[in-house]
């Protein structure tokens, strides 16, 4: 692996972290509250009931409904569609249970509790206007929201961004360390050394030598010649007038031109 070769899993998990620093900047903050309602046969204190868990699984699809919904903004004077509504609402009926819980996802926590605490009472009202007397539905445990956002979570983005960062890297040392061993493997002949290319001391790297390197030696690399073509394009381009290139460039062409300097020597 070349020297720039390790740095590239860490360049890698930099962008990651701060591509994790962009997705939680942009997500909205999300809270959640919830709230409980509890049916009772006439005559008969909370408790497991075959008949209370079926009429539990009823109440909960007519409570995530846009009637409940509805009814809630209404009163609560929401901007929300019913259909907004229904999508940050769950409701889920317990097995063998007579509770139904509602829970609701808010932009701020009093907007969650006061709108699951608004869908439990509406949905109370609608049930028993539907079922009492011999089934009622009252508010067993009232709306609280919990106290952590759910969303964003900055340090879960942090660590998936660097971590994927990381291995989006690491498959790019990777890739070129397949490529460079498959083309060395297919390398043509070395060119005979009439006028062999000699390779130039630290810092005396000039555009006019990786010319020569690659036409010398380029035919070796066909699969990796375009990309050759465009590094040096663009080391023309921050070359000084007599052609010599910044010392800060000789790892990358140490790096990128590692396998035809090889054969020169």
């Amino acid at each position: 692996m070349s020297r720039r070769g390790p740095a590239v899993p860490l360049i890698g998990a930099a962008v990651g972290l701060l591509l994790g620093v962009a997705v939680t900047l942009l997500q909205d903050s999300t809270y959640r509250a919830d709230a409980s309602v509890v049916l009772v046969r006439e005559g008969q204190p909370p408790g497991n009931d075959a008949q209370l868990e079926e009429a539990a699984a009823a109440a909960a699809e007519l409570f995530d409904s846009r009637a409940v919904a509805a009814s809630a903004i209404r009163n609560l004077g929401l901007d929300d569609t019913p259909r907004d509504l229904v999508d940050r609402l769950d409701v889920d009926s317990g097995a063998s249970s007579s509770l139904v819980r509602l829970t609701v996802e808010a932009p701020s926590k009093e907007e969650a509790r006061r709108t699951a605490q608004e869908a439990a009472e509406v949905a109370t009202v609608l049930f028993n206007d539907r079922f009492a007397p011999q089934t009622t539905a009252s508010v067993w445990e009232p709306a609280a929201a919990e106290e952590e956002r759910i969303s964003p979570k900055p340090a879960r983005n942090l660590a998936l961004g660097l971590l994927l960062g990381a291995l989006v890297g690491l498959g790019i040392v990777l890739v070129r360390l397949f490529r460079d061993e498959r083309s060395s493997r297919t390398v043509a002949p070395p060119v005979e050394a009439s006028a062999a290319f000699r390779v130039p001391r630290s810092g005396e790297w000039t555009v006019a030598d990786l010319e020569r390197l690659l036409a010398e030696q380029g035919d070796a690399f066909p699969d990796r010649r375009d990309e050759l073509e465009v590094y040096l394009e663009s080391f023309r381009s921050v070359a000084g007038p007599d052609g010599r290139l910044p010392g800060d460039l000789e790892l990358v062409i140490e790096d990128v031109f590692g396998p035809l300097i090889e054969r020169t020597r």
